[in-house]
């Protein structure tokens, strides 16, 4: 009996450490998603927290952040370089919501198969309370993948975004959350997608969901370290027609009275710019345009766990 229960705890563990998952680009069994996907949507602003340069140097350079609407749209592997353990996090037009097959996919840039940077992926219905997909890496993290080494097999690899080559976006599928506190899988409003910290070095490494280390190209002290942010498309959106704001006169003038009435939609909602800095709350049905800047801007609110948006334009 001994020898038995020894026997299927070796298989077990066998499995373990060959358990394969989707293959690269290209080959039977890929699950990534092509950028020129018919029907995709995509995120319409961003907001990030840019990491080290090199997280072994906590008192030195973090990357910089020129221009987070790269990684808004269409996947065109224009990106944002988030650095070691930075953080983006995007919002949609519409929430997302769990469907058939995978609901949404990440866009790194990779210029091929294997030589990728990798980034756990946490959603959200309300923007406070984030949930993170389970994610796997079973490459050994015996030796350093180096800063222009390679990931040997992305079978080993799940729910970690970065895991294909530019032009094809890693999915993420909703039902896998479906037992999580805190979010609503019908209604998933923001994406938060943090860099995964490459080292073995426990002190600074990053843990999958089975507390394996999970190794890829480290260090890598540049300007365009970490993982590249491309774009994340939706694949299942929740429409809601009814859930629009609407604001007269659009555009304003803020020359003119300097105020805009809402005329339909919610009474209280946050207005962000369209790289989804918090700008003001609107409280009382109407928009004080007084010291806000000439632009676009994105107005959303939530009720009842439903989220309403519309977009002010300013003119002066």
């Amino acid at each position: 009996m001994k020898s038995m229960l020894k026997m299927l705890v070796m298989l077990f563990s066998m499995t373990s450490i060959y358990a394969q998952f989707p293959d690269r680009v290209g080959m039977l069994g890929s699950d990534a998603i092509p950028a020129d996907q018919l029907g995709l949507k995509w995120g319409v602003s961003c907001q990030v927290m840019p990491g080290f340069l090199s997280i072994a140097n906590q008192n030195g350079e973090k990357v910089g952040i020129d221009d987070v609407n790269n990684a808004i749209g269409f996947a065109d592997q224009n990106v944002i370089s988030l650095g070691d353990a930075g953080v983006a996090t995007m919002m949609f037009a519409q929430p997302i919501t769990d469907g058939l097959g995978p609901d949404f996919a990440v866009f790194e840039n990779s210029f091929e198969d294997y030589f990728l940077e990798l980034a756990f992926v946490e959603v959200s219905s309300d923007g406070v309370h984030f949930v993170r997909f389970p994610a796997t890496s079973l490459t050994s993290s015996v030796k350093q993948i180096g800063p222009f080494d390679r990931i040997p097999d992305v079978r080993k690899l799940n729910n970690l975004a970065g895991k294909y080559r530019g032009g094809f976006g890693t999915p993420f599928d909703l039902s896998e959350l479906k037992d999580s506190a805190g979010i609503d899988i019908q209604s998933i409003t923001h994406i938060r997608v943090i860099d995964v910290i490459g080292s073995i070095d426990p002190r600074f490494a990053s843990y999958d969901s089975d507390g394996n280390i999970i190794n890829d190209p480290w260090p890598t002290p540049f300007s365009t370290c970490g993982f590249d942010l491309d774009a994340i498309a939706v694949i299942n959106e929740r429409v809601q027609s009814e859930g629009k704001i609407e604001v007269a006169p659009n555009p304003v003038h803020a020359s003119a009275d300097g105020l805009a009435r809402v005329i339909s939609g919610l009474q209280q909602f946050d207005i962000y710019t369209m790289e989804g800095v918090w700008v003001s709350r609107v409280e009382n049905g109407f928009i004080s345009i007084s010291g806000l800047s000439a632009g676009l801007y994105l107005m959303r609110g939530i009720e009842q766990g439903s989220i309403q948006a519309g977009t002010l334009m300013i003119l002066r």
